[in-house]
């Protein structure tokens, strides 16, 4: 076995953490659209990668047991184009720790840019909504994220 399939559960959890956003810096493309006009459709080309590949492939880490291969610390969720690139490389160009790595960027990433929760941090210089409400008692439809 040269490859890993990862359960349903941990590819979706996955997709869901990255935001539906390859997690190549260098790429960052939102890994859905809609077809067409009808908005019950979409293409998906969202990858969960194994970060250390199985027995034979790529980044293979024989420290590793099964299950920990399997689980979600060990896949990165990449578009389509990322993951054929990274594969036909085949771990020269991409080690393992490249893929750690870009996994945390982009999950400081998602928090920082999507995630703009009280409790979360922002982007330097940015504030959501809701804090302008709290800070000025503005009606809602009057405030917009401020810089």
């Amino acid at each position: 076995m040269t490859s890993i399939e990862f359960a349903k559960a941990v590819k979706t959890s996955l997709a869901q953490r990255a935001a539906y956003i390859c997690s190549n810096p260098a790429c960052r493309c939102l890994t859905i659209t809609l077809v067409g006009g009808d908005a019950n459709k979409v293409v998906y080309r969202g990858r969960a990668v194994a970060i250390c590949g199985a027995e034979g492939a790529p980044r293979f880490d024989a420290g590793m047991r099964s299950n920990q291969r399997k689980g979600i610390e060990n896949a990165i969720f990449l578009c389509a184009k990322c993951t054929d690139v990274i594969n036909r490389s085949k771990g020269i160009h991409y080690p393992a720790s490249l893929l750690r790595d870009w996994k945390e960027q982009h999950k400081k990433w998602v928090r920082t840019h999507l995630n703009l929760r009280p409790d979360a941090p922002a982007a330097p210089g940015w504030r959501p909504a809701h804090a302008a409400l709290r800070e000025t008692g503005a009606a809602a439809a009057n405030v917009a994220c401020t810089k």
